[in-house]
């Protein structure tokens, strides 16, 4: 990021040779704000309001350099335009660039300041329609530093037909003004302007709203009724978990767009989702349900279960935590979870355990895989330097490993939901959120079972995660299979029956494995261990059961892998011990305590 505008030196001398904030009964009570809509959808006119002032002799403005919820820097400076500053008589006030996204305004004699702005934004609606505006808190509004813990207001200008939503609260005294206790409460109500379709339904005694934008398919292309159905779903599952709904009213704010695939950003009381138009009028909806479950439970896991430094929020510097793993990739294996619970899954168990087999190939082919803790992975995404491997995938595999675990050390009576929910309680937000080691000693709490081995090795360590070991306890059957691994290489169904010629050992399509090297073989699990201690290069005789010839025997070479891969198959032998662990899983038992 850009940030010589001003020497350093001069910067520094301007910022030193100003007093401290002068508060006094008489100061600022609060920061209030406007915001007009330009017809076109192009842009809004902001304006931020500072009164009243007393004996200041200067204000800083700042644009953010982040939103909490991604952990990366940003570069909101660039859509805003034209900043004029004036005060009480509406005289101009300088205001000196300090750096690209940082102003220093005269104060003196001021007893108001008014700051003004153009900011540029994208309509993402139809050509020739009504526009539609998302815009997300932190890149729509700068805040003058020191007035971040003072109530903000805000009011819209709106041309003709135009409709607003979000989850800011109406104010108690006046209508037409939303408000808010503080900065950070603020910026974290995403606002949609122009266009909207809402809908709404009860649970659990709290209202929810379901805001529809941009390119919107028909009726017919997406049956609202259908989709307000399984969001009530969605989030049904997800109060199962955690047994409490912390706010007064919730809102969805779904758009429809032109980005590539979907998108979404999780809040106090709301949640944005971007996905892309012509999926879901082709009827690709499992994503967008993805990425719901996954944007409600963070109402919880990051909204309330929460690091210390993760609220109240420094706008002003990366924000680093090591627990990003639990934030996003907890949630990650928890969207799954609820989507299995909430009945959108028709294949149960056969469909959760694919996608954490799906979750860990992708960890598998990682280039970071066993190199990179997900502790490290959690730091290190504010570098910018590529990630090699995702703690969303990490998390997601972890929260899976722990599940069962618990659940196994407490006969099941027990589960990674009961720690959600004590979290929940034990962090108390707003206050002061999870210090280092605080996730470890919650599962203790919950389970009596010591997982600081398990934390060492696979959470601040670099060890590959221990599947076969941890999910047989849940009667689920692994194959993992890496890179350079020796394989037998034939293209062979469920009954080892070859699906393709094999011209250079005169394998022939039909022909059945019944040996490998004198050992008998019925199934790939047997295939799978009869090769399992040879080299790649290494010679076997095979003998097949070939159609009107009996059994043949042929010469064959054991290939090496090129690619890895990962299964997860419901063991038919498991125990009812096991099996009651994979089924508290998929069904929720047993409840929350």
């Amino acid at each position: 990021m850009r940030r010589i505008l001003l020497p350093s030196l001069l910067v520094g001398a301007l910022l030193a040779a100003a007093p401290a904030f002068a508060q006094t009964p008489f100061d600022l009570t609060e920061v209030a704000w406007t915001l007009e809509a330009e017809p076109s959808g192009e842009a809004f006119q902001m304006e931020m309001r500072l009164a009243p002032l007393h004996q200041r002799e200067r204000v800083i403005l700042r644009v953010p350099l982040w939103k909490p919820g991604s952990y990366n820097f940003a570069n909101f400076q660039r859509m805003v335009r034209d900043l004029v500053v004036t005060d009480q008589s509406g005289v101009e006030r300088t205001a000196t660039v300090c750096d690209d996204r940082t102003w220093q305004v005269d104060a003196r004699g001021a007893t108001a300041l008014t700051a003004r702005y153009r900011l540029i934004v994208d309509n993402v609606a139809d050509a020739g329609a009504t526009p539609a505006v998302m815009r997300n808190g932190p890149e729509t509004f700068l805040y003058a530093e020191g007035t971040q813990e003072l109530p903000h207001t805000l009011e819209f200008k709106l041309p003709k037909d135009w409709d607003h939503a979000s989850g800011h609260r109406p104010h108690p005294l006046r209508t037409a003004t939303w408000y808010s206790p503080n900065y950070d409460v603020f910026v974290d109500c995403p606002i949609v302007v122009g266009e909207l379709e809402r809908f709404s339904f009860e649970l659990h005694e709290r209202p929810f709203e379901v805001v529809l934008y941009g390119k919107r398919p028909t009726e017919a292309q997406l049956s609202r009724e259908a989709w307000v159905e399984k969001v009530r779903r969605i989030s049904d599952a997800a109060w199962d978990v955690v047994g409490d709904f912390p706010f007064e009213r919730y809102v969805y704010l779904f758009g429809f767009t032109d980005i590539g695939g979907g998108y979404g950003l999780e809040h106090l009381n709301s949640t944005t989702i971007e996905f892309n138009h012509g999926a879901i009028k082709g009827g690709a909806i499992d994503g967008l349900e993805s990425v719901t479950a996954h944007e409600f439970f963070h109402l919880w896991n990051v909204k309330r279960i929460r690091p210390e430094a993760l609220g109240p929020f420094d706008y002003a510097s990366d924000v680093r935590t090591t627990d990003l793993w639990w934030m996003e990739g907890v949630t990650s294996y928890y969207n799954d979870v609820i989507l299995q619970r909430a009945g959108l899954r028709a294949d149960r168990a056969h469909w959760f355990l694919d996608e954490q087999a799906r979750n860990g190939r992708t960890l598998l082919v990682s280039q970071g895989y066993g190199k990179l803790s997900p502790e490290r992975s959690s730091w290190t995404i504010w570098d910018g330097s590529g990630r090699q491997i995702s703690y969303y995938d990490q998390g997601q595999a972890l929260g899976l490993l722990l599940d069962v675990q618990i659940r196994h050390h407490t006969d099941n009576r027990r589960t990674l939901d009961d720690v959600v929910r004590f979290l929940n309680r034990w962090v108390d937000y707003p206050d002061a959120g999870l210090r280092p080691g605080d996730l470890e000693r919650a599962v203790r709490s919950i389970s009596g079972w010591d997982p600081s081995e398990f934390f060492e090795r696979h959470v601040a360590g670099n060890r590959p995660f221990p599947y076969s070991e941890v999910l047989a306890l849940a009667g689920v059957k692994v194959l993992e299979q890496r890179v350079g691994d020796a394989f037998l290489g034939l293209a062979l169904d469920e009954e080892l029956a070859l699906t393709r010629d094999e011209p250079s050992a005169e394998l022939r399509i039909g022909d059945k494995v019944v040996r490998i090297n004198n050992l008998g073989v019925r199934n790939t699990d047997e295939v799978q261990a009869a090769t399992a201690d040879l080299a790649p290069g290494a010679t076997v005789e095979l003998v097949v059961e070939r159609r009107g010839a009996g059994r043949v025997k042929a010469p064959w070479t054991v290939k090496e892998r090129d690619r890895s891969n990962l299964r997860f198959t419901i063991d038919p032998n498991a125990t009812a011990e096991q099996t009651a662990i994979l089924e508290g899983i998929l069904t929720g038992a047993p409840r929350g305590v």
